[in-house]
């Protein structure tokens, strides 16, 4: 008989998937040690910013250039001397003066100094971005009171035309928005941000009559507030400058009364001569 082949039997390899499973964890390893190496590189640099930002708004930070520090110890032995901080005040306010203009008043007080400035000289209608020309005005303002380390109050005020638009609600929106343009724009030329405060009045405390155009564009301002010191009222009681305004205006309308009756009394008193009969 012929003998038959055996067929030699094939032995199926069961084990082959591991070499994919083993692939695979290798690079899903590789794939968390990237993930946390870039968690690692952002959590230092976020700590680091961190730092940076703390330091940069706490003033405590070792980086203050030589400048900086020469300029606050000179204010504050400027200070330490009542004569000389009078003095001081006194140059603060001729520095001052210097700057006023049709658009920038500036009102001397016991105490504090206040520089009304137009609306219309720093921002369009309706808008709390400044305008080109009025941050070169504010720019030399900035050089002047960046020397002293005096408190300053930044207002904002509006006339009574109400606003509504999605960026400003209310006046009180535009005039606060206003009031924060003028602050940053002074610490950007080297104004202490720690010395500022900012408020927005909207339309309260108008100096003028809002019944004319003329009345409006003078209620609409930014008022700088500089005092000796945080116990002058002033910095947080707008009121004072109101009643002072209103007492200032009218004492001119009674003196302007006054001069008005005294004339009219001259023209109607007779002459007493020219009453005398021709003989």
């Amino acid at each position: 008989m012929r003998g038959r082949k055996s067929k030699a039997v094939a032995h199926e390899d069961t084990h082959r998937w591991m070499v994919s499973y083993a692939d695979f964890i290798t690079l899903l390893f590789a794939f968390f040690v990237v993930m946390y190496a870039i968690s690692s590189v952002n959590v230092s640099k976020y700590k680091s910013l961190a730092e940076g930002m703390h330091s940069a708004f706490t003033k405590k930070g070792q980086h203050q250039s030589v400048a900086e520090i020469a300029s606050r110890k000179e204010a504050k032995s400027a200070l330490e001397n009542p004569i000389q901080e009078k003095d001081q005040f006194n140059e603060l306010i001729k520095a001052l003066s210097d700057l006023q203009d049709s658009d920038y008043h500036m009102n001397p007080q016991d105490g504090w100094i206040e520089l009304d400035i137009k609306a219309g000289a720093l921002f369009d209608s309706g808008s709390a971005d400044l305008r080109p020309i009025a941050v070169v005005k504010l720019m030399q303002l900035a050089d002047v009171i960046r020397k002293l380390p005096y408190p300053i109050a930044l207002e904002g005020y509006t006339d009574n035309v109400p606003i509504n638009t999605p960026q400003y609600p209310s006046n009180w929106e535009l005039s606060s928005a206003r009031a924060a343009s003028v602050a940053r724009c002074l610490t950007t030329f080297g104004v202490d941000q720690s010395r500022i405060t900012v408020t927005g009045f909207g339309e309260q405390y108008p100096v003028a009559d809002n019944g004319t155009e003329e009345g409006r564009a003078m209620n609409r301002r930014v008022s700088l507030i500089i005092a000796k010191d945080r116990t002058v009222p002033r910095l947080f009681n707008p009121e004072m400058s109101y009643k002072i305004d209103k007492e200032a205006a009218d004492n001119e309308q009674t003196q302007s009364k006054e001069g008005n009756a005294v004339g009219n009394s001259q023209t109607e008193t007779p002459n007493k001569d020219n009453n005398k009969e021709n003989p």
